[in-house]
C-alpha cells in the first residue's frame, strides 16, 4: 500500500473471499434466461456454454475475472448472425436468483417495473468490460475491510475503471510498526511487479495545482477549469503518483482529495468514430493532444429523424471520451420525461414561459431520484434540448431563508419588550 489516501464503493458481501461475478445470458425474442458456465472460442466460432440459473449450480457459474477477455468474446459473439437479440447480465453469483425471478415477470408483462429494471441495471456491454482496468478479486476487498474500509457499489466500479474514488475514509490502524492516521481515498495502481495495489490518498488542505513545483505549469484559466470538474484540454507531463517517473497524461481534479486525477495518454485508445461518426484527421489530431473538438451528425438512437452535435473530449473522471454542449437537429424531450407528460404540459414546456413544475401538484413531473421537480423546464432555442431552470426555486428559497432570519432578528426584541 502507500501513503496515499481513500475512496471506496462496495458492499461489505464482496469482501468475502468466496464471493464472485458471473454472466448470464438473456434472450430478449423469449425472455429467456441462463447462466452462463463457459465461454468457448475457435477461430471465428464463439459458444456460450450455459446451466441452469439454479442455486445448486452456483459452483458451475462461470467466473468473471478477466473482463477485457469477457469483452472480447461478446464482441465477437455478438457479430455472428442471428445474436443481435442476446445480452449478457453481470450479476453478483448469490443474486442470480432474484435477478432471474425479476426478468421472468417481463414473460407475462414485457413492461415490468421489476424486470425492466433488472435488465437495465445488469445488462452489460463489451464497451463496458473492455474499460474494466480490475476486477473484483484483483481490488483487495478482504484486506481493506479488515483495515475497517467498507467499499461502496459506487466505489467499486470507480475502482474497477482504476479511478480513485470520492468517499472519504477516516482510518487509524497498525501497518508494521507504523501507526496510520487520517483521512483518505482509494485508489488502485499496479505496481512494477504488475501486482494490483491500493493507494491510500490524503486530503489536501489546498489544490495539488497550487503547490510551487506547479507554479510555472498550470494558467488561471487551467486552474478554474480543474476546479470546475472538468479536464484540461492539453496534455501536462506529471509524475506517477506511486513511481514517480514521469509521463504525459490528461488531468483533473479528484475535488475529495485536492488531488490531481490523471490518465497516461499511452493508456487512452486512439479514436476514429463518435458515435457512429467518422472523425476527420483535423479532429484525430485534437483528441491526440487532450484537446476538444465538434462533432456534427450524430444520429440519435431509435429516433431516426433526429440528429444532433456536440464538443468531444476525453474526460478523466469516466475514462472515456464524451460529449457535452449537445444541439439537437429539432426539439428533444428525453423519453423518461415525456412519457410522464400530458398534452398540455407538453405544450407548455414547448412554450416560450416552460413548464412550472411547482404548480403541477394533480400531476407532478418526477426526476430520477423518484421526487418531483419544482423547477420550470423550457426548451432552449439554441440546443433544441430541455433546460432544468432552477431560479425561482432557488429564490424563494433565499426569500424564506431572509423571512426566518428577520423573524428571528424580531423575536429577542418582542422578547425583551414584554419583559420591561
Amino acid at each position: 500500500m502507500s501513503d496515499e489516501k481513500q475512496i471506496s464503493g462496495q458492499a461489505p458481501e464482496q469482501a468475502d473471499p468466496k464471493y464472485k461475478e458471473t454472466l448470464l445470458l438473456y434472450d430478449e425474442n423469449n425472455h429467456a434466461v441462463q447462466a452462463i458456465s463457459d465461454l468457448k472460442h475457435s477461430g471465428s466460432d464463439y459458444q456460450v456454454i450455459t446451466t441452469q440459473p439454479l442455486s445448486e449450480n452456483t459452483p458451475a457459474f462461470f467466473q468473471l475475472k478477466d473482463s477485457p477477455a469477457a469483452a472480447a468474446f461478446i464482441a465477437g459473439f455478438k457479430s455472428q448472425k442471428d445474436k443481435e437479440n442476446f445480452r449478457f447480465l453481470r450479476v453478483a453469483a448469490d443474486k442470480v436468483g432474484e435477478v432471474v425471478q425479476a426478468l421472468h415477470n417481463l414473460t407475462n408483462n414485457p413492461k415490468d417495473e421489476d424486470g425492466l429494471k433488472a435488465l437495465r441495471e445488469h445488462t452489460v456491454t463489451s464497451y463496458q468490460l473492455d474499460k474494466v482496468k480490475f476486477d473484483t478479486p484483483d481490488l483487495h476487498l478482504q484486506e481493506l475491510q479488515q483495515m475497517g474500509i467498507i467499499v461502496s457499489p459506487q466505489e467499486l466500479e470507480a475502482m474497477k475503471l482504476g479511478l480513485p474514488t470520492k468517499e472519504i475514509h477516516d482510518l487509524n490502524f497498525k501497518l508494521g510498526n507504523m501507526s496510520v492516521v487520517g483521512q483518505f481515498t482509494l485508489s488502485p495502481y499496479r505496481d512494477n511487479n504488475n501486482e494490483v495495489q491500493i493507494g491510500l490518498q490524503s486530503v489536501l488542505a489546498r489544490p495539488e495545482y497550487e503547490r510551487e513545483e506547479y507554479k510555472m505549469v498550470f494558467s488561471t484559466s487551467d486552474k478554474e477549469t480543474l476546479a470546475a470538474g472538468r479536464t484540461l484540454d492539453r496534455l501536462v507531463e506529471l509524475p506517477n503518483p506511486h513511481t514517480g517517473e514521469k509521463e504525459w497524461c490528461h488531468v483533473g481534479l479528484n475535488h475529495a482529495t485536492n488531488r490531481f486525477v490523471t490518465v497516461p495518454h499511452r493508456e487512452v485508445n486512439d479514436i476514429s468514430y463518435f458515435n457512429g461518426v467518422r472523425l476527420t484527421d483535423a479532429q484525430k489530431e485534437i483528441a491526440m493532444t487532450g484537446g476538444r473538438f465538434r462533432v456534427e451528425g450524430c444520429q440519435a438512437r431509435n429516433i431516426p429523424d433526429l440528429t444532433y452535435a456536440g464538443t468531444v473530449q476525453f474526460d478523466v473522471h469516466a475514462r472515456e471520451y464524451r460529449m457535452t454542449d449537445y444541439a439537437y437537429s429539432r426539439p428533444y424531450i428525453p423519453q423518461s420525461l415525456d412519457k410522464q407528460l400530458d398534452d398540455r404540459q407538453r405544450r407548455e414546456l414547448m412554450g416560450p414561459d416552460g413548464l412550472d413544475c411547482s404548480k403541477e401538484k394533480d400531476r407532478p413531473i418526477l426526476g430520477k431520484n423518484g421526487k418531483p421537480y419544482s423547477c420550470i423546464l423550457r426548451i432552449d432555442p439554441k440546443s433544441n434540448g430541455v433546460v432544468y431552470d432552477f431560479s425561482n426555486q432557488r429564490r424563494q428559497e433565499q426569500e424564506q431563508r431572509q423571512s426566518n432570519r428577520q423573524a428571528q432578528d424580531d423575536e429577542p426584541k418582542q422578547s425583551r419588550g414584554r419583559k420591561r
